[in-house]
């Protein structure tokens, strides 16, 4: 599995991570019934004892695998099952010729068995960022989505978590970029400020919002 990260912005950005999911036929759960307990029986009569086979079964759990119904599983909104690609920085700008912010474009891309629910948990102020309080617009942008991440507008406070969209499939992918603008009568010429943020993203197990 892999542990959450933190993605640090240049302009700047970071980002952080919980959970993922999918409907397949589930091996067996911790104190759930055995699901081939209806197959695996026996009868014993006409005698005092009766010996019953043992196996156990110790090994890393892979989420990129779908469930084997032999092996146990963890619980649908286990962290276990999470397993995603992002980018370890993702960086924005505006120059004085520029029109507005300026971003490459970046991707999150699901590798577990089980599909992901992505959301902003939180967006932080690093390094200097307070040389921008107020007069920084900059929103994520994905799929026609736009997330507020900092505002100028009283009117438009950020709110997380907010969700950014759902990756249902396994190795499938949200791709997502940066937006906005510093407020007007920035100063290119007497001001240059490199500021530090932190982008929190949190994975959900998407079954379990689903059927919630």
């Amino acid at each position: 599995m892999k542990k959450t990260k933190l993605l640090t912005l240049c302009g700047v950005l970071a980002i952080g991570a919980s959970l993922l999911g999918s409907t397949q036929v589930y091996a067996y759960e911790n104190g759930q019934n055995d699901p081939h307990a209806a197959t695996n029986t026996l009868e014993v009569k006409k005698t005092d004892s009766a010996t019953i086979s043992a196996e156990g079964t110790f090994e890393p759990f892979d989420p990129t695998k779908l469930p084997d119904p032999a092996k146990p599983t963890p619980k649908k909104d286990h962290k276990a099952w999470v397993d995603v690609k992002i980018p370890s920085k993702v960086l924005f700008s505006q120059t004085d010729v520029s029109e507005g912010i300026i971003s490459p474009n970046y991707e999150i891309q699901n590798l577990s068995a089980k599909g992901v629910k992505v959301s902003i948990n939180d967006f932080t102020d690093g390094d200097n960022a307070n040389k921008l309080e107020g007069r920084l617009d900059l929103n994520l942008n994905s799929d026609g989505k736009k997330v507020t991440l900092r505002s100028t507008d009283k009117q438009k406070v950020p709110s997380f978590p907010t969700e950014i969209g759902t990756i249902t499939s396994q190795n499938g992918k949200i791709q997502f970029t940066l937006a906005g603008s510093v407020k007007k009568g920035f100063d290119f010429t007497k001001e240059t400020v490199k500021a530090n943020y932190k982008l929190v993203l949190k994975f959900k197990d998407h079954d379990e919002e689903r059927t919630a």
